[in-house]
């Protein structure tokens, strides 16, 4: 399962976003919707940045956006899932909707707010054409794994990866830096587990 583990502020997606709407490979997702409502698919960085600014229950502001991208011409016509809810444990909603699929790419976004001490990981990944295959007869309702094109999703994981990889700043264990989340380390925020003074940060560009 290819992935990419990385820690970015939302300064760093906005430009990682800008860099993928502009390729012009894939449509982008929410993971899922709210209840009751469609499954958000978003145009522009400012449409996903924009959900950081949505806020939790307590008021606090969302720490982290996920999304699933579709590689265009890489399998079926997209199709959101609806996922039936318990009413009375969800304040009486009764559906939403999710983005799956064998061949999608997960885009999972973290992000920290002010006065936070520790900054949330991002991460890419997606299935192999083996483990999908594997999973198949549990997982029936997401089709037939051989109507997906794994080479090229995997060609445009790659390419994200390596953009990833080049925006990257430093590293803290295999993991790349962007250069907002360095100036977080810098002053003392921590990049998930990792926190300054315990562990060594490796800056590329000495």
């Amino acid at each position: 399962m290819p992935n990419c583990d990385f820690y970015a502020t939302k300064e760093d997606h906005e430009g990682l976003l800008t860099w993928l709407f502009a390729e012009e490979s894939c449509d982008v997702y929410e993971l899922a919707s709210d209840f009751e409502q469609p499954l958000k698919c978003f145009r522009s960085a400012a449409e996903v940045l924009a959900q950081f600014e949505r806020s939790y229950p307590n008021g606090k502001k969302w720490r982290s956006v996920h999304l699933q991208l579709y590689v265009r011409g890489a399998g079926p016509a997209f199709e959101p899932r609806r996922v039936e809810l318990d009413p009375v444990a969800c304040g009486g909603a009764t559906f939403r909707y999710d983005a799956d699929g064998w061949g999608l790419v997960q885009l999972y976004l973290g992000s920290a707010s002010a006065g936070d001490e520790r900054l949330e990981d991002s991460h890419t990944n997606h299935n192999s054409l083996k483990r999908a295959q594997s999973w198949s007869d549990t997982v029936e309702e997401m089709g037939d794994v051989g109507a997906w094109d794994f080479a090229k999703i995997t060609s445009f994981s790659s390419r994200l990866n390596r953009e990833i990889r080049k925006r990257g700043v430093a590293k803290v264990g295999s993991r790349a830096v962007l250069p907002g989340a360095l100036k977080l380390w810098d002053i003392g925020v921590a990049m998930g587990p990792y926190k300054p003074g315990e562990y060594t940060l490796q800056r590329l560009d000495t």
